[in-house]
């Protein structure tokens, strides 16, 4: 990551200093030029064509520099290349799992339609809507896009989401491996728990890109994994809840990572990139299928279990 951060830095100097750039671009070869004409004029070149003291002085350092630039601004331009082709990637894993996502809907609906077409008493709003089946396959996806981008093991990244009806009891989805994680108790009441900040209005995101900054400002809680990967990875945490002045979903979207980090613990940059450009997508989906599960659950079925 560091490398990263470097060529991000030398990209933007070369960018910004464009006219400085291209002047130490151009020098060694308008120095030679000027050689070429004036040399002799101006005592540079001796008569038998060779360069003098001071013009050797004066050559293989400008010659250096301008090479050393040079090296530097392709390996900016690559870098810049490799961004690019970076961010092609993550778009069109997301637009790829917009896509699955729908084509799951679609189905469902189509099945419906077929099996349906000529019953009578349907009740194809209660039939068609699943939520809970939505919501777990767009969290399934999103590990899968997190592993692909930032290529971290599946196993290696765990998503978790607590969320509350109106009054009724926490409940969580979650795509855990093995038995390693924190009960849905410890998360929601534990003070040193990235979740319970969230649940109780501290904060509306929390993203640490190394744990063990979350650790050591008591806000975030290792789990035996954590133990058994000392507390490497990073955690993401972002209120997902539904309502304005009366949220009637409460919901908390928990990201963690074991072993790799999503970024360079100071990295802003590529931190708002994940919040922003890859997290947010998954997060309306989210939002939209609770949604539909509040009015399945409260409102269609008069708080009887959705199944």
């Amino acid at each position: 990551m560091r490398k990263i951060t470097s060529g991000r830095k030398i990209y933007k100097f070369f960018t910004q200093k464009w006219f400085l750039t291209a002047f130490i671009l151009t020098s060694a070869s308008h120095w030679f030029v000027f050689l070429k004409i004036m040399g002799k004029d101006v005592g540079l070149i001796k008569e038998d064509g060779s360069l003098t003291l001071l013009a050797n002085i004066i050559t293989w350092p400008l010659f250096t520099v301008s090479l050393l630039f040079a090296l530097l601004k392709s390996a900016a331009d690559r870098y810049n290349n490799q961004v690019i082709n970076k961010g092609h990637f993550i778009l069109e894993r997301i637009l790829q799992s917009a896509n699955n996502i729908t084509t799951r809907k679609m189905l469902r609906f189509w099945n419906f339609i077929k099996e349906h077409y000529d019953k009578k008493d349907i009740t194809p709003f209660k039939d068609i809507t699943q939520p809970k089946e939505q919501i777990n396959a767009i969290l399934d996806n999103l590990q899968v896009t997190l592993s692909e981008v930032f290529g971290i093991n599946r196993n290696d990244i765990n998503i978790t989401i607590i969320y509350k009806l109106d009054s009724e009891d926490w409940d969580w989805f979650y795509i855990m491996n093995g038995g390693d994680h924190l009960d849905l108790k410890t998360l929601v009441n534990n003070q040193s728990t990235t979740i319970w900040r969230i649940i109780n209005g501290e904060r509306s995101s929390i993203f640490f890109a190394d744990k063990r900054e979350g650790v050591n400002k008591n806000m975030y809680l290792p789990d035996k994994k954590d133990q058994r990967y000392d507390n490497i990875g990073s955690i993401l945490c972002r209120d997902i809840s539904i309502g304005t002045d009366r949220k009637f979903v409460k919901a908390t979207l928990s990201i963690s990572t074991y072993g790799k980090q999503f970024c360079k613990i100071n990295d802003k940059e590529a931190k708002k990139k994940i919040e922003n450009l890859i997290i947010d997508p998954f997060v309306k989906r989210l939002q939209l299928e609770f949604a539909l599960h509040f009015i399945k659950h409260c409102m269609n079925n008069k708080c009887l279990i959705c199944v």
